[in-house]
């Protein structure tokens, strides 16, 4: 299988996620993961877009947040 490159905050590819791309949401979480991966805690198998996405995405579920709480 091959790995997919880890994205960066330029990285402007579209993903099912781009509504919470800009978020505090997404800045927490993305900072979060990248202090996992620096610390070798996390391997990031997929690109951090799609991660960072998918976790602001079942966060969002999971609070409930109404979409003008998602933007700072």
């Amino acid at each position: 299988m091959e790995r997919k490159g880890k994205s960066t905050d330029t990285e402007l590819s579209a993903t099912p996620y781009e509504d919470f791309r800009g978020t505090e949401l997404w800045r927490v979480v993305e900072q979060t993961i990248k202090d996992l991966v620096e610390n070798d805690d996390l391997v990031e198998k997929t690109r951090r877009d799609y991660i960072v996405g998918y976790i602001c995405k079942k966060l969002q579920v999971v609070g409930n947040l109404e979409p003008d709480q998602r933007k700072s």
